[in-house]
């Protein structure tokens, strides 16, 4: 299970009291022993005269810090993960139609893991997996080189997760979905019968009582389409219903997202398809052109016959 940060208590009334009067720099006894000193009788010379006043020296005054300056935010803020996750990827850049979704999925993904009814489970793995690899399917063939796996490792370290429990939980979880048939799954999300797979059965149990996120729902909506189920608006508040997940407009509103993501991610793999047949295009006729100007060349440079 992933570690979770101690919650930050509040100071006490005697904390606030003492950071109060180091805040004052307990300048209202400074005030009090000048004020006395001047009032007092001033003494005189054996002469009678009266003898030089000297100013008494002030208290050293000694400022103590604030118990709010001392006090450090336990909960990471979503631009430390965004920092961390460019320190852990820092080259080559990410593409620029890229970064965006990126950033995004950090965003929503730190959001709920640092929320105190988190807790980590095995289908959440495998919707922060899915969302992934879909998102990143064409990556490597464009930049034409094996990134999006060095790009998974440092977004899922920067989260605060490892990568390798995260990918094994959701192969563990799909490998499930992929052998189970859909009406036991379902007895196993009302609780009437217990799957033979210990990640699951945790996952299906402790999202009752826990923080309920898109995530899961990807993750949820992936273990319908391996089990072969259709993924329509009525199935999903179905197995929403079977996880007493309520209200159950909570999925079928994650499931609309999905549908709209997965229709983006289409379109961006056909954009991509389109780019690449462009560039291959091009690449052809430069090669072509290429060609055709070292025949002409060569051709120049070919001796004329000389006569008998």
């Amino acid at each position: 299970m992933m570690y979770r940060k101690p919650a930050m208590r509040r100071p006490g009334l005697a904390a606030l009291l003492v950071a109060f009067l180091g805040f004052q720099g307990w300048s209202f006894l400074g005030d009090f022993t000048g004020q006395a000193a001047a009032k007092a009788t001033t003494p005189k010379a054996e002469d009678g005269r009266e003898e030089p006043k000297i100013a008494p020296k002030p208290p050293k005054i000694t400022r103590h810090a604030s118990v709010v300056e001392s006090l450090k935010n336990p909960v990471k803020t979503v631009s430390e993960t965004i920092d961390d996750f460019y320190k852990g990827y820092p080259q080559p850049p990410v593409l620029p139609m890229y970064r965006t979704f990126l950033v995004d999925f950090i965003t929503q993904t730190h959001l709920s893991n640092v929320d105190s009814r988190f807790k980590y489970d095995a289908i959440f793995a495998l919707g922060m997996r899915h969302y992934f690899t879909g998102l990143m399917g064409q990556y490597d063939k464009l930049v034409m080189s094996e990134e999006s796996e060095k790009i998974w490792k440092s977004l899922v370290e920067a989260i605060g997760l490892k990568p390798d429990q995260v990918q094994a939980d959701a192969e563990a979880v799909a490998a499930y979905a992929s052998s189970t048939k859909p009406s036991e799954i379902l007895k196993h999300m009302e609780g009437t019968e217990k799957p033979s797979e210990k990640k699951v059965a945790a996952a299906f149990e402790s999202i009752k009582s826990s923080l309920y996120s898109i995530t899961f729902s990807m993750g949820l909506f992936r273990v319908m389409e391996l089990s072969g189920v259709e993924l329509t608006r009525n199935n999903a508040e179905e197995w929403a219903k079977a996880l007493k997940i309520e209200p159950p407009s909570k999925v079928t509103s994650d499931f609309e997202t999905y549908k709209q993501n997965q229709s983006k991610l289409q379109k961006a793999e056909e954009m991509l398809r389109e780019i690449e047949i462009r560039e291959k295009k091009k690449l052809a006729e430069r090669l072509e052109q290429k060609a055709k100007a070292l025949a002409e060349k060569a051709a120049k440079k070919e001796p004329e016959p000389s006569e008998a």
